[in-house]
């Protein structure tokens, strides 16, 4: 269990970390601090009392946010930046190359990543709830924001995603921390919950886990942290082989017979759900789910289950539930092009692809035009033939080129190839897909992937 004195592996004590970040003497730096995560960090050090400052490689709203708040924010990556740091925080897309981290290391800087961080700064809250899963983290913690803070919790809550607020990071009390728990590199196993939420597991990050054995140990290792109990989805094949090893008090969720929590779906309406929860047998009520996509429903039973485990009366749970709209980049409607309806979507694994385009057909019923942007050349290159599956699903399929993020190119795994792969699909560069678009495809159209559509966005609206 994670614990004031804890270290991670790069032998910070949690309580140093700690002690820095409110010390309005010191100064915390941040590399990559325009990355959603890291800006969440940086404006919770801001409030905890500490100097910031950050670096990243681009220009973004959030690095002129900061400023604003007084941080010394520095666009490009220089030795210069790091100088009267005490303390350096680095997001997992950082290279131990770069020469902040280089400097920090020179000169006896000490050196922590995001998850430790965090790790170490939400012990000061008295309920840390920690979302994981290989989809649905964002949509699940947007949808605990909103009821927690319906109940007047007040929570602090630290998403991958735009909440409703605007931004990513909600100032709250020391009650309740809500937070995204991933598991890329064993981030997840930094953490210290009170409360472990697993909503699923599949194959993923495989640049990182060798299989789904290795990945399964770490999600069991993350939900063991857990300080009351660990809530796991018994409908998920690869959750329910571990949860008989999970030391922690485990509380399932599911449809199926058995769960602790079990809901069903009793109507489908335009864009929604009507579905029932029950707790260990007894009807908890009826609740209504007004975005599209069924499994939304299992992620809003998550939400249910935790707020009802930390005592939120049903009335305002179902009142919030009832109210929620859905959060940026989850089949979320960004405007018309010639009048067809444009989505963008998140989606970057062969489920989650899957899941979304099934759910705007359904919600559009219209054909659907489906931009894709594969994620990472390791993503794409392990689960080949699940993409093709998952994306044969378009009416029309038009794929754009691998978004790298953090890595080199591999041979033989790029878009055009895949294209090939995929009966009717067409490989298109950037700045040719308005053009292919309107020539080649009808109906409602979605971009979709992990990867930078910003400049596509805004082009795809002006007609």
């Amino acid at each position: 269990m994670g614990r004031v004195g804890d270290k991670g592996h790069n032998c910070v004590p949690y309580n140093v970390i700690r002690d820095i970040s409110k010390n309005k003497e010191r100064l915390v730096h941040f590399i990559g601090v325009g990355g959603v995560s890291m800006y969440s960090l940086a404006r919770l050090t801001h409030l905890f009392g500490a100097t910031i400052s950050g670096s990243d490689r681009d220009e973004s709203t959030r690095l002129q946010e900061l400023r604003l708040l007084g941080a010394r924010i520095n666009v490009g990556h220089s030795e210069d930046n790091v100088r009267g740091a005490d303390l350096v925080v680095y997001s997992q897309a950082i290279g131990m190359d770069n020469p902040e981290i280089l400097y920090a290391t020179r000169h006896g800087i000490p050196i922590v990543s995001r998850a430790e961080y965090l790790g170490a700064l939400m012990l000061d809250y008295s309920t840390r709830i920690g979302i994981s899963g290989s989809h649905g983290k964002s949509t699940t913690t947007a949808m605990l924001d909103l009821i927690f803070s319906h109940a007047g919790v007040d929570p602090t809550v630290l998403s991958g995603s735009e909440l409703p607020i605007g931004s990513p990071f909600r100032v709250g009390s020391k009650g309740a921390m809500i937070y995204e728990a991933c598991e890329y590199k064993d981030s997840f196993l930094r953490f210290t919950p009170t409360i472990s939420v697993a909503l699923n597991l599949e194959l993923d990050h495989t640049d990182y886990f060798a299989d789904i054995n290795a990945l399964k140990l770490s999600f069991k290792r993350a939900l063991d942290r857990a300080d009351d109990f660990a809530l796991v989805n018994c409908d998920d094949e690869n959750l329910r082989s571990i949860i008989n090893d999970i030391k922690t008090k485990v509380i399932t969720f599911g449809s199926s017979e058995g769960s602790d929590y079990r809901y069903s779906i009793t109507a489908f309406r335009d864009g929604g759900f009507d579905f029932t929860v029950s707790r260990f047998g007894n009807v908890l009520g009826h609740f209504e789910l007004n975005v599209p996509g069924a499994f939304n429903v299992s992620n809003a039973t998550a939400a249910i289950a935790v707020a009802i485990e930390y005592g939120i009366d049903v009335c305002l749970i179902r009142e919030a539930i009832g109210s929620y709209s859905g959060i940026a980049g989850r089949l979320e409607y960004i405007g018309k092009r010639y009048g067809r309806p444009v989505f963008y979507d998140y989606a970057h694994h062969p489920t989650e692809i899957s899941a979304s385009i099934n759910a705007l057909k359904i919600y559009t019923r219209q054909p659907l035009t489906v931009v894709f942007k594969p994620h990472t050349f390791s993503r794409t290159k392990s689960l080949w033939r699940e993409f093709c599956d998952s994306l044969s699903l378009a009416d029309h399929l038009i794929i754009t080129d691998i978004f790298p993020a953090r890595e080199s190119p591999i041979e033989g795994i790029t878009s055009e190839r895949l294209a090939a792969d995929i009966y009717n699909a067409l490989y298109c560069p950037d700045e040719h897909i308005l053009s292919a678009i309107d020539l080649y495809t009808h109906g409602a159209i979605v971009l979709m992937g992990a990867g930078n559509y910003d400049k596509i966005k805004k082009e795809i609206l002006k007609t």
